[in-house]
């Protein structure tokens, strides 16, 4: 297999996935990368409540099948496990066979110029052992297109090293994982969720880490000592206007509702990225 994988969390929304995989056909360099769908099922196969319709999971997979792109692999569910467990499929899958993983959700859309930008983001990843991963960024932040910051952002689209998921992993399955690994997602228990991320010190909800399965890996991330950065200027919008966390309001309402600027024509030749100190 090649030295990148690149990977997309997929379950009922087709509309979605096939501009997320125009994005993807779209890039300007690609290299040796190696493409992913985890596709998730509609009957869930703790609790056998539908979330979503086969023939939406069915469009899905064929506009992977159909999607112009080099080295395709696939892993689709029979049933539904939700998004906790296929995620954690998609990390484990990738990170046992490529060193370097972007992992997508089905509703992010990429520059043109980000597989390439990704390659340079690597290497300075390699250098700082306390960064997990970096986030193409969903908003327009600042005026600074070479600025990487560090903070915590939505885990919608990640470059990361493998080995940096090898790190965090245990930490994952300790704390989280028992609370997602054998029920529907949608059932999770926030209150057993609270009470562990008050076993290490923070708290959950509103005002703390999501009850997600990226709340979960942020704390895993915590305990490791590890942090996550973002670039300054975006370089992908989320188009998830609905979906298990958003609606159109709540989306409009936390300023994802734009339409760009992500595209960035310099970003054709630009030749690195500054970091904090």
């Amino acid at each position: 297999m090649g030295s990148l994988g690149v990977g997309v969390i997929s379950f009922n929304r087709p509309g979605y996935l096939r501009r997320v995989l125009a994005s993807l056909e779209a890039q300007t360099q690609v290299d040796d990368a190696e493409y992913w769908l985890f596709q998730d099922g509609a009957v869930n196969r703790f609790s056998g409540v539908p979330h979503g319709k086969q023939e939406d999971v069915e469009a899905c997979r064929a506009l992977f099948d159909r999607a112009r792109l080099p080295n395709k692999h696939v892993t689709h569910w029979p049933d539904n496990v939700g998004v906790a467990i296929n995620s954690l499929e998609a990390l484990d899958t990738l990170s046992d066979n490529y060193a370097r993983v972007i992992l997508l959700e089905g509703d992010a859309v990429l520059s043109p110029h980000w597989l390439r930008l990704a390659g340079l983001l690597f290497d300075d990843l390699a250098a700082r052992p306390n960064v997990f991963s970096v986030s193409p960024n969903f908003r327009s932040e600042g005026p600074d297109a070479d600025a990487v910051r560090i903070g915590w952002r939505h885990m919608w689209a990640e470059c990361f090293l493998a080995e940096r998921w090898h790190a965090i992993r245990p930490y994952y399955i300790e704390d989280y994982w028992p609370h997602v690994c054998d029920r529907d997602y949608f059932r999770r228990d926030t209150g057993a969720i609270n009470a562990t991320y008050a076993t290490r010190g923070v708290t959950g909800g509103p005002d703390g880490l999501a009850w997600s399965q990226d709340g979960g890996r942020q704390l895993a991330m915590m305990r490791a000592g590890m942090q996550r950065s973002f670039l300054e200027v975006n370089r992908a919008i989320s188009i998830g206007r609905e979906g298990i966390h958003f609606t159109p309001a709540l989306f409009h309402e936390q300023g994802f509702d734009f339409p760009g600027p992500f595209i960035h024509e310099a970003d054709a030749t630009r030749g690195g990225f500054t970091w904090p100190a």
